[in-house]
């Protein structure tokens, strides 16, 4: 019997021993969803008919699964997650079910509120040396860019660890003046991620809608800010206080103080239509943020003030959420989240590089199929002739002519004599 190669598979591993036939056929569902800004989540639905799952020593908490699924030759990369939660349903009609959540190894980071001064003799510590350490300890190895800016000590309040290198991921930078780059935290598999978003990357993938006959592309909604609302992504705005000085500090960050960043499109933010006014005011600003920064020790001077930093870090994530869309597609095993894909067919204003920041790959009774969240921090070139050109530097890469890892082709067999043509 020849295998379909069409047809969705998953490929399952229990603390280390395959799932068998008998049991992979009773999987009704399996769901893996890929995030940045959340924990990966991995879903399992079992048909429970003769019970024989309940204690079952496979299916408990705390077991690591192992999973791959696409199709028979074209299987995803291996994810790695630990069961947290079981749901048991005993119906009083119909078959019993097991419903499974497995997380990434990130929730080792999220639960356990901590309460810790970091710190190193001069010149001090820096924020990636103590993503390194917290990695260490949870035993994840670190993917790690160094920081700029030492300090002398560094303070997690009632903090998880997830909860604090997310707060330093905001303010954290690789270079000192302008191009302060605001970094990205997340758990991948046995990794844990500190890191400036990988921006400048050329997309995964080209998907197409209304152009493409292949319907990779089922649906796209975009959504933007009002036109003519003041954004966050427009400008921010951080404000502290100097111990040393006893007084009042504030830092703005805009187009005009953050010019070295990557840009996905021409425009970066929207305008009013009629006037073309786009442009804060001296008294206005999008999203003020509270700084503390000057509160902890530094051995000498930081080339950037600190609050700067947090002021650059929070209009990059605000930036960023200038244009979102939910898109939904076939099942294409490589899709990732953390990566850059382009979409066409969609008009001048919406066509072009997006960053993909959750992924949700579903297989079950309807086929395989992927949801996914995208990201832009610019309009295309459809979006009107008075906004102003971005100062950053735009990412006109390409994706690959053709889709890695994509689905089977399609072929024609002959009803009559069987032959594949």
């Amino acid at each position: 019997m020849e295998l379909d190669t069409f047809k969705p598979t998953f490929l399952i591993q229990i603390e280390g021993k395959s799932l068998s036939k008998d049991i992979t056929q009773e999987i009704t569902s399996f769901v893996f969803t890929d995030n940045e800004e959340e924990l990966d989540v991995l879903e399992l639905s079992i048909t429970n008919r003769n019970l024989q799952f309940v204690d079952d020593s496979l299916f408990q908490e705390g077991n690591e699964i192992i999973a791959r699924f696409g199709y028979v030759g074209n299987l995803s990369p291996r994810k790695k997650a630990v069961i947290k939660d079981i749901d048991y349903d005993f119906p009083e009609n119909g078959d019993p079910t097991i419903r499974i959540k497995a997380y990434d190894k990130g929730f080792k980071l999220a639960g356990k509120e901590n309460q810790k001064v970091w710190q190193k003799p001069a010149p001090g510590i820096l924020y990636s040396e103590i993503a390194e350490q917290i990695a260490s300890a949870n035993g994840l190895k670190p993917v790690v860019t160094p920081t700029k800016g030492h300090h002398l000590r560094v303070t997690q309040s009632n903090q998880s660890d997830a909860v604090f290198l997310k707060e330093l991921a905001t303010k954290a930078r690789d270079r000192d003046g302008q191009g302060v780059s605001g970094y990205s935290f997340f758990i991948q598999d046995d990794e844990l991620h500190f890191h400036p978003r990988e921006l400048e990357q050329a997309p995964l993938l080209t998907l197409e809608y209304f152009t493409d006959r292949k319907g990779v592309l089922r649906s796209f909604r975009p959504s933007t800010q009002s036109q003519g609302a003041k954004g966050a992504g427009v400008e921010t705005k951080s404000v502290g206080v100097d111990p040393r000085k006893k007084d009042v500090v504030e830092h703005k960050a805009n187009n005009a103080t953050t010019p070295e960043r990557t840009s996905l499109g021409k425009q970066t933010y929207l305008v009013d239509g009629n006037t073309g006014e786009g442009s804060f005011k001296e008294q206005e600003t999008g999203q003020v943020v509270p700084a503390y920064e000057r509160s902890e020790a530094f051995h000498e001077e930081p080339a950037q003030e600190p609050a700067q930093d947090t002021a650059e870090g929070k209009f990059r994530e605000a930036e960023l959420k200038q244009v979102e869309a939910t898109a939904a597609t076939i099942g294409i095993p490589s899709l990732r989240a953390k990566k850059n894909l382009e979409v066409k067919g969609v008009g001048r204003k919406f066509s072009g590089i997006y960053y993909c920041h959750s992924v949700r790959h579903s297989i079950g009774s309807s086929g395989y199929s992927c949801e996914i969240k995208l990201k832009k921090n610019a309009l295309g070139k459809g979006a009107g002739d008075k906004s102003a050109q971005t100062k950053g530097k735009p990412n006109d890469k390409e994706a690959p002519a053709t889709p890695q890892n994509e689905p089977p082709a399609m072929v024609t067999i002959n009803a009559d004599s069987g032959a594949v043509s």
